[in-house]
């Protein structure tokens, strides 16, 4: 037992990325979809994406995703939004949400 809660403490579960990864994930997500559906993205949408990209853990630190679990963690919006789309609009508001109150608009 208390090996495995060790195992969870040192091993990120793969299913919830950092929060960092995650929002900005997000973030991407919600700029491509704008792009694709009006061909414009609101400027405050560029400020919040790098508010959560100077936020994301260094490479090679404790929680950091590699490039490939970066790229598959993004090709996986589409599939979190359709199997919960409730949730998915509460992570990005709450995602957005964050970077505002941490001052990410000028």
């Amino acid at each position: 037992m208390l090996a495995g809660l060790l195992l969870a403490i040192v091993i990120p579960d793969p299913a919830v990325p950092p929060r960092a990864e995650l929002c900005l994930a997000h973030v991407n997500a919600m700029i491509a979809e704008a792009a694709r559906e009006t061909g414009r993205v609101a400027g405050p949408s560029w400020f919040i994406r790098s508010w959560w990209s100077e936020r994301l853990p260094e490479e090679g630190a404790p929680g950091a995703l590699t490039a490939e679990q970066r790229t598959a963690l993004e090709l996986s919006m589409s599939e979190r939004r359709a199997a919960d789309p409730d949730t998915y609009r509460a992570e990005l508001r709450s995602c957005v949400d964050e970077a505002i109150e941490g001052g990410a608009l000028p």
